[in-house]
């Protein structure tokens, strides 16, 4: 057998490993939805309710890093106005943070003598986002019933695309670019969820200070990506008064299985560990007025939101406002669709107390206007960092919370800092894990030349099998010998890149084990889509995403995989448990670095090309995004850095020099 086909080697004829990393992901999450349905179903009174909105209410802002500030004074400009058919739009920008800059159209209907109800439209992932002829129809249905709406661009959206470099997009726009910043900020515990949020409540903040707005009747709306701001505002934004979320709500449960995945500001770190799902969006603002808005075709299951909704009902009922929780539901895809327009319109103008005007049937027949984009532009070329020098992005924002994080570790007592990452790290390491007998299985034997090549696979944990190729002289004698596990990106499936250095290894007398940790080499996930595993949304992205909403992450996981194999190692035949190395390599070799940072069985780590800090991409411009899930612990930076890890194991005499 040649490496090339041994690369190619799979052990899923002996035990389904392709499946095992998603139903282990899979079964976690359920337990933990479980953990929230027994809580809420506790809830008979009033009083519990309300007890339950303020602790689902304070783990959200805890798991996003909490709020910006908002002392950031607006300094709005109207740039434009552009005259509809009886309404005006003006064209606004302001400041929700220091040099970061909003760009909204605020359409007030004609003629308007006394103050009235406020809507703000928070946008989907369309690229042109307040000016797409989708959401223009939306805000001007909204408009031509009598309220105003202020229709705002998301960041990397519209107007404010963050990676624009002269009149091109560097990262793409949306989805993209959205995830990009996203890993950066989530080392660092201030989730990128923050900064879109901060920009609707600064928002509203814009919308209280106009003179046309009555300050006691604002609503929100929005559907998709704008759907899930909306229901972030509805977790900690007590100055709205109803709210219309859009085909965002399902359930947990439903979004897990259909192996959809979602960007970064979609998913809110650690927020599940305590129970939370859908539902708890929705009993946040019990019993304010709400409507949910789906279309049955939807990539949001449409039998989350139905069973969500129905789930939710009881709590309105318990308040005596039993009609204030609203359903509507259009057979679209994924859409905001004039249906549901004209239904939130209505529900908006039926709660604050509006005549709506013409019906549905008459506005349909009157057709709606829409504007070329450009018209609808705050700026003169449609780019905010084109054209404000001084500008500012989530990067940014990130960038500075990583030099206040770098200098408040630089304070600590090292001892105490040490001792503090180590508890921290472990912790994370261990989170959920069910220790079993590992039951080593000999599965297959192969020969190369004069080395002999064993297939083994055991049990991590309880339904997780690890799985690594052992190499080892045929003539090797001794009982005992020195052993080092090879950790790099792509496990056994990218031997022939480093097969010198397992020949090299062998030759001293070394019985080498090539390791696949969980999901990775043969151990790989199916794929999901037309996407690759390990492509950007691929299934590892989707699979490590549901980790990192449930507190966990890959990352941890294949650490814990890595202490494992020590524990298999200790009483492995022809094996010195007291001579067992790691050979780190690429980025995926972080999990056998931070291993060996916490057990000291491990008598030595060498490391080769793989990441210096994370703070390094974590702070840089611009990365390489691949398989950048595999390397994300949320939180870390908090605590320690990778190079500390390196001076703590170089002071210890354990890490040997780096390649």
């Amino acid at each position: 057998m040649s490496i090339k086909e041994l690369e190619k080697y799979n052990p899923s004829h002996f035990y389904d490993v392709k499946s095992q990393l998603k139903e282990y992901v899979y079964g976690n999450g359920e337990k933990l939805l479980e953990k929230g349905k027994a809580k809420r179903n506790q809830i008979k009174t009033i009083q519990q309710l309300q007890e339950w909105q303020s602790y689902i209410k304070e783990k959200f802002l805890v798991s996003i890093g909490g709020l910006p500030s908002n002392e950031t004074p607006l300094n709005p400009q109207v740039t434009g106005r552009v005259q509809g058919d009886g309404f005006i739009i003006e064209k606004v920008i302001y400041e929700s943070r220091p040099h970061h800059f909003v760009t909204a159209n605020l359409y007030v209907p004609d003629s308007i003598k006394e103050p009235r109800p406020a809507v703000l439209f928070l946008c989907g992932h369309d690229p042109l986002a307040k000016h797409s002829v989708e959401y223009q129809k939306v805000c001007q249905c909204l408009v031509k019933s009598g309220l105003v709406v202020l229709a705002q661009d998301p960041i990397g959206q519209g107007e404010r695309y963050s990676y624009y470099e002269h009149g091109e997009e560097v990262v793409r726009q949306g989805t993209t670019e959205h995830t990009y910043v996203g890993f950066q900020c989530l080392p660092t515990g201030y989730a990128s969820a923050r900064y879109f949020l901060h920009d609707a409540i600064r928002s509203i903040d814009y919308l209280i200070s106009r003179p046309e707005v009555d300050t006691n009747r604002i609503g929100v709306t929005g559907n998709s990506g704008g759907g899930t701001q909306t229901s972030m505002l509805m977790l900690c934004e007590e100055r709205v008064k109803a709210f219309a979320p859009g085909t965002f709500i399902t359930s947990y449960e439903e979004n897990m299985i259909t192996g959809v995945p979602q960007d970064a500001e979609q998913n809110w770190p650690g927020l599940m560990q305590y129970g939370f799902d859908h539902v708890d969006i929705l009993l946040a603002v019990v019993p304010k007025p709400v409507a949910v808005l789906a279309v049955t075709y939807d990539f949001f299951p449409i039998e989350g939101a139905r069973r969500t909704v129905e789930l939710a009902r009881k709590y309105w009922e318990l308040c005596g406002k039993g009609n204030h929780l609203y359903y509507i539901e259009d057979s679209s895809r994924h859409k905001y669709t004039m249906n549901l327009a004209t239904f939130a319109a209505n529900f908006f103008c039926q709660v604050f107390g509006v005549d709506p005007g013409p019906s549905f049937e008459q506005r349909k027949n009157q057709g709606i206007q829409t504007f070329e984009p450009s018209m609808l532009w705050c700026t003169k070329s449609g780019q905010v960092g084109n054209e404000i020098p001084c500008s500012q992005f989530i990067y940014d924002e990130n960038w500075k919370i990583i030099n206040v994080l770098r200098r408040e570790r630089k304070k600590q007592e090292e001892e105490r800092k040490r001792n503090r990452a180590y508890d921290w790290l472990r912790k994370k390491v261990f989170y959920q894990r069910q220790p079993c007998q590992m039951n080593v299985r000999d599965i297959t034997d192969f020969q190369y030349g004069n080395l002999e090549i064993k297939s083994y696979l055991w049990r991590s944990q309880e339904r997780v099998m690890n799985h690594c190729l052992a190499f080892k002289l045929k003539e090797i004698e001794k009982d005992k010998n020195p052993a080092v596990i090879g950790i790099w990106d792509g496990g056994t499936t990218r031997l022939e890149n480093h097969f010198d250095w397992i020949l090299k290894c062998c030759n001293q007398g070394k019985v080498v084990f090539v390791l696949n940790t969980s999901g990775v080499g043969a151990l790989s996930p199916y794929p999901i889509g037309n996407r690759e595993v390990n492509d950007l949304f691929g299934m590892v992205y989707k699979l490590g995403d549901d980790l990192i909403r449930q507190g966990d992450s890959l990352c941890a996981l294949r650490i814990y995989d890595v202490l494992r194999m020590i524990d298999l190692l200790e009483g492995f035949e022809g094996v010195d448990a007291k001579d067992i190395c790691i050979y780190a390599y690429g980025n995926q070799g972080i999990y056998g670095q931070l291993a060996t940072f916490l057990d000291p069985r491990i008598k030595s780590v060498t490391i080769v090309k793989s990441i210096l800090a994370f703070s390094d991409w974590a702070g840089s411009r611009y990365y390489k995004i691949e398989d950048t899930m595999s390397i994300v612990l949320p939180n870390v930076l908090q605590y320690f850095d990778v190079d500390d890890v390196h001076k703590w194991l170089q002071q210890e005499g354990r890490k040997e020099t780096e390649g």
